[in-house]
């Protein structure tokens, strides 16, 4: 094989590694990333809030269980939570249990409970009480100011929230035994939906 022609076919082949080192650099590359965590929720301003009244009722039979949630995953504050009676209440309706933000039910009034330590909402002969109100001292850890400057039960929204049980006071007779209406009183996140529920 002659000079040039040597030449000729070295210069063929760098010619082929060229062109195909060119296509390599044009074929795109692929990356596989695993999922970013969304960026957090800026905190909500006070100035996003609002209030809401929720409206629930149901047969009352010496107990129940009352359930609020909120959406959106932001503090909520309950303000007021009365109950109301169509007839005077035969004995006194105590908080049983509270359980903020699926933590475990706080036991407050109940079989084996001091009367010191039963937090009564409706006094025996009246017909309505309120639950925040009639927070004892001993349960001031639950009780925060509102947006708004109130008094409050605060929880989480989201998978969050409150569970609220009342009853009877152990050993009374004459339970009251009828239908109970229950209002709420919420400041939410103006963006958010509030359910309050019996269970």
């Amino acid at each position: 094989m002659t000079t040039s022609r040597r030449l000729r076919m070295s210069r063929i082949r760098f010619a082929a590694v060229a062109v195909v080192l060119l296509s390599l650099a044009s074929i795109p590359l692929g990356f596989v990333l695993g999922q970013a965590l969304p960026p957090p929720s800026p905190p909500k301003l006070l100035s996003q809030y609002g209030v809401v009244r929720l409206y629930a009722s149901t047969t009352f039979n010496g107990r129940a269980q009352i359930t609020i949630t909120s959406r959106e995953a932001a503090p909520f504050f309950l303000t007021a939570l009365t109950l109301f009676l169509s007839q005077p209440a035969g004995a006194s309706i105590v908080l049983n249990t509270i359980n903020i933000d699926n933590t475990g039910p706080i036991q407050v009034s109940g079989s084996g409970t001091t009367p010191s330590s039963q937090v009564v909402i409706v006094t025996a002969g009246l017909t309505y009480g309120d639950v925040v109100q009639s927070m004892p001292s001993y349960l001031s850890f639950l009780i925060m100011k509102d947006p708004l400057g109130n008094n409050a039960i605060v929880a989480n929204g989201g998978n969050g929230g409150m569970v609220i049980g009342v009853g009877t006071m152990s050993g009374s007779s004459g339970a009251y035994s009828g239908p109970l209406i229950t209002i709420a009183t919420v400041v939410a996140p103006s963006d958010t939906i509030v359910t309050m529920t019996f269970t």
